[in-house]
């Protein structure tokens, strides 16, 4: 934002040159010296403001970037992990620019932080009428999901500002540096664009070492996590998860041996209706309640190590915010994880070999 403000440094460069040379030729006449000073006070002043200026409009739209998606105070943490000046368009016709000028990814999710901007009269009268909606600006060809949100905060005559959040918990993190096919509305067409998810947050490995498990019918065996997300991988030793349909929702199905040993007599399939309990410990004894990991129960192909992948999710945790983001510090510092009441120890490991 403050490239496209700022004059670009041919035309700086120039201005000073001619403040200069005002000043040589100045020494011959004393009297518009004192003007001449005020000249330059004022440029440099200019430059100053449109310095400042933009940074502080960048503030304020991350302000409510954050406020959509992340913890009270959690923004803080993550602004250096941001990617800045992703991807532009001024469609077939033009009149309107759309820009993610913000984004933050893991490869799971991703958070963009989307601006419309009128170029003139015609393009401010569309932006005025355009109705946007969470089918609006979508990723068609990836499974997952996604919710669009408009900054009303923001808003100028010029520009709309939207917030976009998408996941796809397969645990796999797999979009990192892809190119994707993003869809949006542009002004009297339909706007497509590759759009690369740029991301400078890693994940960390472990190995999870027990005694124990939560079931005899699976058995978790991996942790990948970053600071926003985080899957558990395992073996399926025959709980054969599949989505049913009831009462007009879908819950998970499992087999019927795993339920009668989770204690479910009336074989409804509900046993984690609500999530796997999870909690993660950190190297300095701090503990992460997750509350109810997502489940998944579903077939990784291979991934990991592992056949099965057991839960998958945002560090949502359980607080009065409880659909915020909360980022973890350091992915690589945690020490221990406990699923549904079983301890592990983690191990981290610099690979996880395919199966």
């Amino acid at each position: 934002m403050q490239q496209e403000i700022m004059p670009g440094r041919e035309t700086q460069d120039w201005m000073w040159e001619e403040i200069e040379k005002k000043a040589a030729a100045g020494e011959k006449q004393q009297n518009r010296w004192a003007g001449l000073k005020i000249t330059a006070s004022i440029a440099a002043a200019v430059l100053l403001f449109v310095i400042l200026l933009p940074q502080t409009s960048w503030a304020d739209q991350l302000k409510g970037f954050f406020k959509e998606f992340f913890y009270a105070g959690a923004g803080a943490d993550v602004n250096q992990e941001i990617v800045q000046n992703v991807y532009e368009d001024e469609g077939k016709y033009g009149h309107v620019k759309m820009q993610i000028r913000e984004m933050l990814s893991d490869g799971s999710c991703v958070y963009c932080n989307i601006c419309y901007q009128a170029l003139d009269a015609e393009g401010e009268e569309w932006l005025k009428e355009q109705e946007f909606d969470v089918e609006s600006i979508r990723f068609p060809h990836i499974t997952g999901g996604w919710t669009l949100l408009e900054q009303k905060e923001q808003a100028t005559e010029k520009e709309r500002y939207f917030a976009l959040y998408y996941e796809n918990n397969d645990g796999k993190f797999q979009l990192k540096d892809q190119l994707v096919t993003m869809y949006y509305p542009m002004y009297k067409n339909q706007g497509i664009g590759a759009v690369k998810i740029a991301s400078n947050l890693e994940t960390v490995s472990y190995r999870l070492v027990g005694e124990n498990s939560p079931s005899q019918y699976y058995e978790p065996r991996y942790l990948v996590v970053s600071r926003l997300s985080f899957a558990i991988f395992g073996k399926d030793h025959g709980i054969n998860a599949d989505w049913i349909e009831k009462d007009g929702m879908l819950h998970y199905q499992y087999s019927k041996g795993f339920l009668a040993e989770k204690g479910d007599e009336k074989m409804e399939g509900y046993v984690y209706f609500d999530g796997v309990p999870l909690s993660f410990t950190m190297k300095e004894g701090a503990k992460m309640d997750i509350g109810f990991a997502p489940p998944f129960f579903s077939d990784t192909e291979g991934s990991y190590a592992s056949d099965l992948l057991i839960c998958a999710g945002q560090f949502n945790v359980d607080r009065e915010e409880w659909d915020k983001i909360a980022p973890i510090d350091d992915p690589g510092a945690l020490t221990e994880v406990e699923i549904d009441g079983v301890h592990y120890d983690l191990v981290k490991e610099e690979t996880l070999d395919e199966k």
